[in-house]
């Protein structure tokens, strides 16, 4: 904190108002405010500065006053610097504040704390003016809400007193939170009920893998609910799957909890009708291309790689920015999910040239030879590591170690420089049996 630096200058004064000034400082009588202006504030509005700050327009304030609250603002942990000046204005003075806030701001978050996030933020906006969504994580604005917050929600016990520090929430982001000094209990076991179609010795791997020993927050939980059961459902057509309870009860073993999820696992739902829009071709053709069984059981898994194929091969035509984006209708009245395939193929690129890297003098003329793709060629991602592979596979060289191939597309001119890079292999035995290829 000591970088921080408080100045108060005093600017544009007749000598009058100078010497009136002076003799305000001398006897410490107060002058009248008439306006306060704010500049440097980035994050944080003019109006909560002035708030925090506590001089007004209409009050009447000491030198030694201003002095106090410009060491307000700067003890208060939302300030690296801040500096003051006045101005005659309407026989008063008009101050202005120029700050300097601390560089990074936070989100707000609260953690098993006896108050809801709405109820917790109006505690705290309501002892400062300067609370908001975010917040920076310096000691004195963590332990000056942590101390308010415990105060207000009558917090006595040490265990359950609130703690604000600088953590990561669920998605890896940085946040301020507020929580219990104790520690959380994490997941131990997860059991299901009322699943029928799949096992609870099905269920249990991947969700035991991706939950076991996280510390359990409800929405995080769903979150992995979603990504690792709700597909098992919907790769046998179950669409309206549904996690409508989890309970929670403390685990004997460990400071854990266990808990049981209600599983709705809804009826079964065909694959109805699957419309494409945005390029041209037959819906046929397509449907052919993403491999879509329609009248089958609505396997989402199948559909989304039916959505990925439909993509690759829209972009080995030359259009590397296409998009395939797949919107879902459920008509519950039939049973079915019905299919919107949107196809945005964007601009083409072509191939501009080829540059080999690791091959001799003898060997780099002979691989141009076998390279298929002429300049201005619509270029395809997918070749070059198919040209590899069939070089391996037809055993041109045979010392060959690593290889790969290296894309650099030109945005602005929608070309495509390859680059091969060849490595010979590690020495090992020379095995005399086998017909000697072409060497490295």
């Amino acid at each position: 904190m000591n970088s921080r630096i408080l100045t108060h200058i005093l600017i544009g004064l007749s000598l009058g108002g100078l010497l009136a000034f002076g003799q305000a400082q001398n006897a410490n009588t107060p002058f009248p405010v008439k306006a306060v202006l704010v500049k440097g504030n980035k994050i944080l509005r003019a109006e909560q500065v002035a708030a925090y700050a506590g001089i007004l327009p209409g009050s009447s304030v000491r030198p030694a006053e201003m002095d106090a609250a410009m060491q307000k603002l700067l003890n208060c942990g939302y300030f690296d610097k801040v500096s003051y000046r006045y101005e005659p204005r309407d026989q008063g003075y008009a101050i202005e504040w120029d700050v300097t806030e601390v560089t990074v701001f936070y989100p707000v978050a609260f953690e098993d704390i006896p108050a809801k996030p709405a109820e917790a933020k109006a505690i705290l906006k309501k002892l400062d003016p300067l609370f908001g969504d975010k917040i920076p994580a310096t000691q004195e604005v963590l332990k000056r809400y942590e101390e308010e917050l415990n105060l207000a929600l009558k917090v006595t016990l040490p265990e359950d007193r609130i703690r604000g520090q600088l953590a990561s929430d669920d998605m890896g982001n940085l946040v301020a939170v507020f929580r219990p000094r104790r520690v959380l209990p994490t997941i131990y076991q997860v059991e299901f009920i009322g699943n029928k179609l799949i096992s609870s010795e099905e269920l249990r791997p991947p969700i035991g893998a991706a939950s076991t020993g996280l510390v359990y927050r409800e929405a995080y939980f769903r979150d992995i609910l979603d990504i690792k059961i709700r597909p098992m459902y919907e790769a046998r057509g179950r669409v309206n799957v549904s996690f409508p309870e989890i309970t929670t009860e403390k685990a004997k073993e460990v400071n854990g909890l266990n808990l049981k999820v209600k599983v709705v696992e809804g009826e079964e739902y065909n694959l109805g009708e699957i419309r494409i829009e945005g390029e041209s071709g037959r819906t046929e053709d397509w449907l052919r291309v993403g491999g879509f069984r329609q009248g089958v059981t609505a396997n989402m898994g199948e559909v989304e790689e039916g959505r990925r194929k439909m993509e690759q091969a829209v972009k080995r035509n030359g259009y590397l920015d296409a998009k395939v984006t797949a919107k879902r209708t459920i008509n519950n009245e039939r049973k079915t999910v019905d299919m919107d395939m949107s196809i945005v193929a964007g601009e083409k690129y072509t191939f501009e040239k080829l540059q080999i890297k690791g091959l001799d003098l003898i060997s780099e003329p002979e691989v141009r030879k076998m390279w298929g793709v002429k300049r201005g060629a619509p270029f395809n991602p997918d070749y070059p590591d198919t040209f590899l592979t069939k070089l391996r596979e037809d055993g041109i060289f045979d010392n060959l170690g690593d290889t790969k191939s290296v894309a650099d597309v030109d945005r602005e001119h929608r070309s495509v420089v390859v680059t091969l890079i060849f490595k010979g292999a590690p020495p090992k035995t020379e095995d005399k049996s086998k017909r000697p290829g072409r060497p490295f």
